[in-house]
């Protein structure tokens, strides 16, 4: 039987990692040196995996099965058989194993998940990295010693969850109702109402937080659990209501969970569960934005060759300047997005030793984190959507891979706390964890490395102007009101320091990154249009994605 798949998905044969030239420049940046495992990890995802999930999205959706033949509760949450086999292989290559076994450590998970970027289907090995993470850093011994060893098997590895959010707080976790009561060396919880679980029913153990009878009132009332699906009895430990019905992420379950005599146990002391808990979100928030600009790379790869072969007006779309102006400025934009991300991902691996109260290289990542998330989700809408519309009717059409992209994107944003949240979090570590010296430093010791002296000057004048306005906006009563300016602002003043040092320490003789740079700062930082020029000049920019010969 003919594989025809790529007769509706052009970009099948592509390997996300060694063709792509921008990101292939990045990793070398951060020194990141891909094995073997990540570049068959780039052809697997185009050839196997993108068609696998597209047909799940539309045709083998996670199902819900609640009892058994002979009448047991059982809540058996059905994944079909090749769902199975793609989470398999995605484990096979180290996605979560290398976190503890690489030179890399947890960049090796964060570029994996570039190259994979399906928030669906990457949302399960997201949620099993931090809860591998927090149970290596924090769980007591007698945990890891029971626990920690079925994560990281290679032959039949465990999944994890964070249940953090419920009806009546989502992102306020403080407001959290589940409690834990003491029953001999572990805790029984009870009540609750996890109303936005994923990977329930894939998940063998997960991070559950929860309020200790007595515990004060508010998030630092809360602690940190490690709840595990069976009990060792082999007994259900807790019950999933049903699954939800979402727009996209289909790959994920997400589901309703209660909680009833369920047996957990403690990580960390009883006053730093919400320290914890909030720790591990900053590798889910770090994915997220890591999954965003992946996605959106897939949908203007496709995109961009599309244009390539299709004529109107008699040339091929990529010809017409208007088509090439729109391509260019998506693309710088991306690139921007993608240098930030990669950014938070490599701050947070190198600060990823402390621990509360915390030193300032966690807060510095934590502070990137929340920028690049929102810059990311932010840029991967607008460029999954247009993407859609270079393909015209089509792109709109569900029986292409077009839509499912910008559908899985639009979660980026909400997802381990919405924008509201990432601006409101910044402007808490600016004012109150020294943040403003901290993103002060970070960008004159960047500037400081450029080889070009007068672009170093011109952006050292933008760091002022933008950290005086910023000053001013904190200043004021009204500071909350003006927090995602700010987080916008920063964001863009990162994002243009480290693109130039990309593009200054580039060996891409296309002298992509550096072109790119000087875009980004025109773009967004002086906020000039493009000019024909500019276009016509630096072509490689978006050329590179053009369909091998």
């Amino acid at each position: 039987m003919k594989d025809l798949f790529s007769s509706i998905f052009l970009s099948k044969g592509t390997n996300y990692l060694t063709d792509d030239l921008p990101f292939l420049e990045m990793l070398e940046y951060f020194k990141t040196k891909p094995d073997q495992d990540m570049k068959d990890l780039g052809k697997f995802v185009s050839e196997e995996m993108i068609e696998s999930l597209d047909f799940i999205d539309h045709h083998a959706k996670p199902v819900l099965q609640m009892w058994s033949l002979l009448g047991e509760r059982i809540d058996f949450i059905r994944l079909s058989p090749d769902h199975v086999r793609i989470l398999k292989k995605l484990q096979d290559y180290g996605t979560i194993r290398k976190i503890y076994n690489h030179d890399s450590k947890l960049m090796y998970h964060f570029s994996s998940g570039y190259i994979i970027s399906d928030s669906g289907i990457f949302c399960t090995l997201t949620l099993t990295a931090q809860t591998v993470y927090i149970l290596e850093k924090y769980g007591s011994q007698q945990l890891k010693d029971s626990f920690y060893h079925k994560f990281v098997d290679h032959d039949n590895p465990w999944y994890g969850a964070t249940f953090y959010s419920e009806t009546q707080g989502g992102s306020d976790i403080g407001a959290n109702k589940t409690v834990a009561r003491t029953e001999g060396d572990h805790f029984l919880l009870d009540g609750g109402d996890k109303y936005f679980a994923s990977d329930a029913g894939i998940a063998d153990a997960a991070l559950v937080t929860a309020r200790i009878d007595g515990s004060v009132k508010g998030a630092k009332g809360i602690s940190l659990f490690l709840v595990p699906a069976y009990t060792d009895d082999g007994q259900r430990n807790y019950s999933i209501r049903r699954l939800k019905d979402k727009m996209g992420t289909t790959a994920v379950p997400t589901g309703e969970v209660e909680f009833s005599n369920s047996t957990g146990y403690l990580i960390g002391d009883l006053k730093n569960g919400i320290y914890l808990a909030m720790e591990a979100l900053i590798i889910s928030r770090i994915d997220d934005a890591i999954a965003a600009v992946g996605i959106a790379r897939k949908a203007l790869w496709e995109a961009y060759r599309f244009a390539e072969l299709r004529e109107a007006f008699g040339k091929k779309l990529v010809d017409h300047p208007l088509m090439g102006r729109d391509l260019m400025e998506l693309e710088i934009k991306l690139e921007g997005g993608i240098a930030l991300s990669m950014l938070a991902a490599d701050k947070f691996n190198n600060s990823a030793s402390s621990r509360p109260p915390y030193d300032d290289s966690y807060q510095l990542a934590r502070l990137l984190g929340n920028l690049a998330k929102s810059i990311a989700a932010d840029t991967s809408a607008e460029v999954t959507r247009y993407s859609m519309e270079i393909l015209g009717g089509i792109g709109f059409f569900e029986e292409f891979p077009m839509a499912k992209f910008h559908r899985d994107s639009i979660v980026t944003s909400i997802w381990e706390g919405t924008s509201n949240i990432q601006a409101l979090e910044t402007l808490e570590i600016l004012t109150k964890k020294n943040g403003m010296e901290l993103v002060r430093r970070f960008l004159n010791e960047t500037i400081s490395r450029f080889n070009d002296k007068n672009h170093a000057e011109a952006l050292r004048k933008k760091v002022d102007s933008y950290l005086k306005e910023i000053e001013r906006m904190i200043a004021k009563n009204e500071r909350e009101f003006y927090s995602k300016e700010i987080l916008k602002m920063l964001g863009k003043l990162v994002a243009a320091s480290v693109m130039e040092l990309m593009g200054q320490e580039s060996k891409d003789k296309n002298m992509i990154l550096k072109m790119t740079s000087r875009l980004y700062y025109k773009l967004e930082l002086d906020e000039l249009p493009l000019e024909y020029s500019d276009l016509s000049n630096n072509k490689n920019v978006i050329k590179w994605m053009s369909t091998p010969k």
